[in-house]
């Protein structure tokens, strides 16, 4: 029996909420590859969380340094990667995404992807008191062009969500079983 291949990184991106980092250890699980969280590569390298790293060093340094850890997840790859919503801020981040692999977008509501968030102080924006719907109207843009492919997730099991993601990259020939 042949082992799954996954021939590229496969990054989720979404508003925060949508449900990257649960996705991709799903989709993850039941391919048999590995997942990557950039958020939890970031706590590992620095020692401390997104939002007390960007209290301490600003937007501008914070982003320079998702984009360093982004980097460092997709050379770990090929592996599904759940991505911070700041990758696609700026433009070294979507370039980043276009180059180092196949973007899928994990499209919801503002609404909906409030409800999935559990302690509004572990996102670094809403912790400084962003507003969540400016953050997401803000990015949407942003993400939309970053994708190369979109997946619904709202009011979707996680188990829907990663077997769509699955058939997709199958579809693409980037996952072989």
């Amino acid at each position: 029996m042949a082992l799954a291949e996954l021939r590229d990184n496969v990054f989720l991106i979404g508003i925060m909420g949508a449900g990257k980092t649960t996705v991709a250890r799903r989709l993850a699980r039941d391919m048999h590859v590995a997942a990557i969280d950039v958020d939890a590569f970031m706590r590992r390298s620095y020692g401390k969380d997104a939002t007390r790293i960007y209290k301490e060093v600003g937007e501008r340094r914070f982003r320079e340094i998702e984009i360093e850890m982004l980097k460092c997840c997709a050379d770990l790859g090929p592996a599904i990667i759940s991505c911070s919503e700041g990758v696609v801020a700026t433009e070294e981040g979507r370039r980043v995404l276009a180059e180092r692999g196949f973007a899928v977008l994990l499209e919801t509501t503002c609404d909906g992807a409030l409800d999935r968030i559990r302690s509004l102080r572990t996102r670094p924006l809403l912790a400084t008191g962003t507003d969540a719907e400016e953050v997401a109207a803000e990015r949407k843009p942003q993400l939309e062009a970053s994708a190369q492919a979109t997946v619904d997730v709202f009011d979707k099991s996680t188990g829907l969500v990663a077997r769509n993601i699955e058939q997709m990259l199958k579809d693409e020939g980037i996952f072989k079983e």
